[in-house]
């Protein structure tokens, strides 16, 4: 199933991109093959899924509809491929019940800094919560938070938003 979107009096067509599910058995032969990796920003993800029984599903702009991993999840969004189109680049039923299943979300809208990954990581591996990890740009941080503010409603959902600094004057 593609998502198509109406954007600035265009129809853009997302192609379908596949899920990926991170396994335990995985995460640690990469971790063990690929010594780079303990440098990368993601290596705390991958640590949970290989050390402490998280699961880890990425969900790429245009995925189909997904069901959510066991519990603790970490469910990875992106957002920030060639475009950003915000939460209606996603399966919309899969969104809205991830929003509404989550204990956490944090809203990466900057490069990769280290620590938002590492608060990911240790919301699901220490304290056993259900993680959405939104990467997308700043232009739809606030549509985002809006998403989010609507499926929840008065149930608030904890929201970390990680920024670009402002440019120095």
């Amino acid at each position: 199933m593609s998502i198509t979107i109406e954007a600035e009096g265009m129809t853009v067509l997302l192609p379908e991109m596949p899920l990926v599910t991170i396994e335990p058995d995985k995460a640690r032969a990469a971790i063990k093959r690929d010594r780079a990796i303990r440098r990368s920003h993601l290596f705390p993800l991958f640590d949970a899924v290989a050390n402490f029984a998280c699961s880890f599903l990425i969900a790429p702009q245009g995925c189909e509809t997904f069901e959510l991993p066991r519990s603790p999840w970490i469910l990875y969004l992106g957002d920030d491929l060639h475009f950003v189109w915000g939460p209606r680049a996603f399966p919309a039923d899969s969104l809205d019940k991830a929003i509404n299943e989550a204990s956490y979300a944090v809203i990466v809208s900057s490069g990769p800094e280290p620590y938002p990954y590492r608060m990911v990581a240790t919301m699901a591996a220490k304290h056993r919560k259900n993680v959405l990890l939104i990467e997308t740009r700043p232009n739809q941080s606030n549509a985002w938070k809006e998403r989010i503010k609507a499926i929840r409603g008065s149930n608030e959902l904890p929201v970390t938003h990680c920024m670009t600094p402002p440019e120095a004057a």
